[in-house]
């Protein structure tokens, strides 16, 4: 089906016809290139495909007595499972969405925030890099700095984030606060650009936790910062671009925890990235 539709849609449909009977036998099961071929044959398949739009006809074609209706636990099982696909995209985000997701928690806590609306903010925040699945691992696993068409790129992730959880019914709700965990007070960030009052205390604490487990963390382009480095910056930023009183609860959280930060998680990925990519590294003979 991958290769269907990649075919079909860059290049026609004769040219995915010719691709797909070509693997037959080698690639693909005889059997289902058969059924693919009868199903082009049929002139209302090929032309409802063309036109139709696809989400809809997924919903029309799931039989009425499978719909599966999700709880509160499984929602909050769907958002972790999706934070771990976006966390695998590049060693240097390793367990990033777990750890935002707990500093903000922590913070929410420290704010008296009620159990229901600290489980939806823990949700956005497994889910707010979610739109990093559209931005090249070129880009987010760059050494250097980015030029400026790069940086335009990566700065879309937010909207993309934004865009999937709008689209999803369970997850409407949480869309717009992790659209907007880049933006800042000052109205510098990104990618509306919106000023403080127009950011509610959920963004203004997402904002905060983002920062502050980046930067607690090592990227391909500097080495992971202490925490008092960490906060020094953030408390500079105080009352400009970082909220106070999320700050504030920041701090007052850290100050009950043993924060660690996720620099050695992401080595220990980098390693066992280069040993899949090299199996020679550990046995030299072999090569």
């Amino acid at each position: 089906c991958q290769t269907i539709e990649v075919f079909w849609r860059e290049h026609g449909l004769a040219e995915c016809c010719q691709v797909v009977t070509s693997r037959s036998g080698r690639w693909f099961d005889p059997n289902l290139v058969q059924l693919f071929q009868s199903m082009v044959a049929d002139g209302n398949f090929v032309n409802r495909f063309q036109t139709a739009n696809h989400q809809n006809w997924l919903v029309e074609l799931e039989p009425q007595d499978q719909v599966l209706l999700a709880d509160e636990r499984v929602l909050d099982e769907v958002a972790l499972a999706f934070s771990q696909v976006v966390d695998a995209k590049s060693p240097w985000t390793a367990r990033h969405s777990a750890g935002v997701a707990a500093i903000a928690d922590g913070m929410a806590e420290m704010l008296g925030m009620t159990p229901e609306n600290r489980r939806h903010l823990h949700r956005t925040a497994l889910l707010h890099d979610l739109g990093k699945l559209g931005v090249s691992n070129l880009i987010l696993d760059k050494p250097g700095k980015m030029t400026d068409e790069e940086f335009a790129a990566m700065k879309q992730h937010p909207r993309f984030s934004e865009e999937i959880l709008s689209k999803i019914g369970s997850f409407q709700l949480l869309a717009t606060h992790a659209g907007a965990h880049h933006e800042r007070l000052d109205g510098r960030g990104y990618f509306r650009g919106i000023t403080s009052s127009l950011l509610d205390v959920e963004a203004r604490i997402l904002m905060v936790a983002d920062v502050f487990e980046a930067l607690s963390a090592a990227r391909p382009y500097r080495d992971a910062m202490p925490r008092e480095r960490v906060m020094g910056i953030l408390q500079k930023d105080a009352g400009v671009s970082v909220c106070p009183v999320a700050f504030a609860a920041l701090e007052k959280w850290l100050d009950r925890q043993d924060f660690t930060s996720r620099a050695d998680a992401q080595f220990a990925a980098l390693d066992r990235l280069v040993q899949e990519l090299n199996p020679c590294s550990q046995s030299p003979s072999c090569c």
